[in-house]
């Protein structure tokens, strides 16, 4: 049994090709999914919930996992880190300054990408593949590059008139991807939309595909656990994004971070014993 704060997924890239490796991090542990592909996860909540900032005690969390004084007091929380177009760093007011200079206040890339379907996106520039990683993505593209974070909010709030800003989760861990022409859709964003100052294009960037530990696609369900349903039990057939794929729905890991769990790691578990589980499905 491993036990302790869950801490989320580590995800890194093979350095030639191959799939995504994961590592599922509870405490000081470091759990390395692809190996159990085909194997029985017993999930259980443990009542104890710590805020993953201050690791204060609290009876209810924030969004993220945070605690209520934190959620308030970190920029990481502001709606602004959601909506970058809404960044009020040059206004005197960031919550933290230091970590929006270092953080908001850097180089950013919009790209495309397919995650369950075409969307658009920002993140720190060298920083694009571990987050279309995080997203399940199986294709990523760079299309512009912006002096800072608020710059490519608005130039991302542009295009996402024309193009989903959002991750298709649902297909995206249900469907086999299906493959989209991100050259040809760049071409024609870059030349029907106006750029935003501080930005400009990228032009030759290299596509980059990407690949995950699947052996076979889940229900378009998840499993939540929440105070009345304390254990998850069911065989891992996938990693892709932030999810588990389950032989009967999926489990988000970075919903439940903060949470404190016990991981059992089991022989594959019968049909019977997955749906006797406390296994709530959100759809």
């Amino acid at each position: 049994m491993i036990a302790g704060q869950l801490d989320g997924l580590r995800i890194t890239a093979p350095p030639i090709a191959g799939d995504a490796r994961y590592e599922l991090a509870i405490g000081a542990e470091r759990v390395h999914l692809n190996d159990l592909l085909g194997r029985g996860l017993r999930i259980k909540l443990r009542p104890q919930k710590h805020c993953r900032h201050c690791q204060k005690a609290v009876t209810k969390f924030q969004r993220g996992g945070y605690c209520g004084d934190c959620f308030f007091a970190l920029a990481r929380c502001d709606t602004c880190f959601v909506n970058p177009q809404r960044c009020h760093f040059a206004l005197g007011t960031c919550r933290e300054p230091d970590w929006g200079m270092q953080t908001c206040m850097q180089p950013h890339v919009v790209y495309l990408a397919n995650s369950g379907g075409l969307k658009v996106g920002l993140t720190q520039d060298q920083k694009q593949q571990q987050r279309w990683l995080s997203q399940g993505a199986t294709q990523g593209l760079v299309i512009a590059q912006a002096t800072s974070r608020r710059a490519a909010g608005i130039l991302e709030a542009t295009i996402a008139q024309q193009i989903s800003d959002r991750t298709q989760w649902r297909k995206m861990v249900a469907l086999p991807p299906v493959p989209v022409d991100l050259q040809e859709l760049r071409q024609r964003l870059q030349q029907s939309v106006e750029l935003p100052a501080d930005c400009q294009w990228v032009t030759d960037a290299t596509e980059q595909q990407l690949t995950y530990p699947v052996q076979a696609y889940a229900p378009p369900r998840q499993h939540q656990l929440n105070a009345d349903k304390l254990e998850l039990a069911d065989n891992l057939v996938g990693i892709k994004g932030q999810y588990l794929l389950l032989q009967h729905g999926v489990f988000n890991v970075a919903r439940h971070v903060g949470l404190n769990v016990e991981l059992n790691i089991t022989t594959p578990i019968s049909v019977l014993e997955a749906h006797q589980s406390d296994q709530l499905s959100l759809f």
